[in-house]
């Protein structure tokens, strides 16, 4: 189906649900954009790579680009918090990622994954049967869930609802979808110990997202030594693969050979493309 026949069948679908009066999708060229209140929400795409082969991009990681009609610059979080808990949020959360879905279907053709973050309050504001609904978007787009990763982040914020977390990914692997859990880089080493790894052992994902800042802390070279081992070591005990973010510099792709990152997801493999030199960084 043509992308404005598509955005066109997703506006009839969110109005009639959502009581909307207006469309919340609108396409400009080959690029989909929404509106959540008056913020307008669009797509990034970056590209996730193989670290033995950074060459070699597997998939897609959509993040939101958000901003308001009358300035720019809202972060995700900032988002979310205008959307109350239950409907509202779950609305919030199922049209990003329509927008998203939308927004990869140009480069659909070349087989990758396609890496779609859900929000914790969704999970939480979902009673059951995770997955379902998101399902009639990506087959009327042509795919299938087994080309979508649903990544979860786990922070301290949520550790309470530790079980209804686990619920939600179980049902979204339950309905073929590929599972990946983000854990909060700023998080102390008592959280990893006590609620990361326990998560890990409980819920084996397909894959652990991490980024480089949640193994750079300064001047705490025992903590450093402590998150490069404990946690890509369990890891390495289950079936499951290790993609580090946030590879930035030279010393950042070299951390991610260190503590054995499967896939990576950076600007320095871009830069690296584009012919710029890149100046050599030592790993603190």
């Amino acid at each position: 189906m043509p992308l404005f026949e598509l955005v066109n069948c997703f506006n009839q679908k969110l109005k009639e649900e959502q009581l909307l009066s207006e469309n919340p999708l609108e396409l400009h060229g080959d690029r989909v954009e929404g509106r959540f209140g008056d913020v307008r929400l669009s797509t990034e795409l970056h590209p996730i790579r193989l670290t033995h082969a950074p060459s070699m991009v597997v998939g897609y990681d959509a993040s939101l680009k958000a901003a308001q009609t009358a300035t720019s610059g809202d972060s995700t979080e900032q988002v979310y918090a205008l959307a109350d808990d239950g409907p509202p949020v779950v609305n919030l959360d199922r049209l990003c990622r329509t927008i998203h879905m939308l927004n990869f279907l140009p480069i659909a053709h070349d087989d990758g994954s396609l890496f779609l973050h859900v929000h914790p309050r969704h999970i939480l504001g979902v009673k059951r049967n995770h997955g379902a609904y998101f399902e009639d978007v990506i087959f009327r787009c042509g795919l299938s869930p087994r080309r979508v990763v649903i990544t979860v982040q786990v922070t301290p914020v949520y550790d309470r609802q530790f079980v209804r977390l686990l619920d939600g990914l179980k049902s979204y692997r339950d309905h073929g979808y590929g599972t990946a859990i983000k854990f909060d880089e700023h998080a102390d080493h008592a959280f990893l110990e006590r609620y990361c790894i326990e998560f890990l052992y409980r819920f084996a994902p397909d894959f652990v997202r991490l980024d480089t800042a949640f193994f750079a802390h300064p001047n705490t070279r025992p903590e450093w030594a402590k998150r490069s081992q404990s946690l890509p070591a369990v890891m390495r005990g289950l079936d499951t693969q290790f993609l580090l973010e946030g590879v930035e510099t030279k010393a950042d792709a070299a951390l991610a050979r260190i503590v054995g990152a499967d896939l990576v997801k950076g600007g320095y493999y871009e830069r690296l493309e584009y012919g710029e030199r890149e100046p050599d960084y030592a790993i603190a």
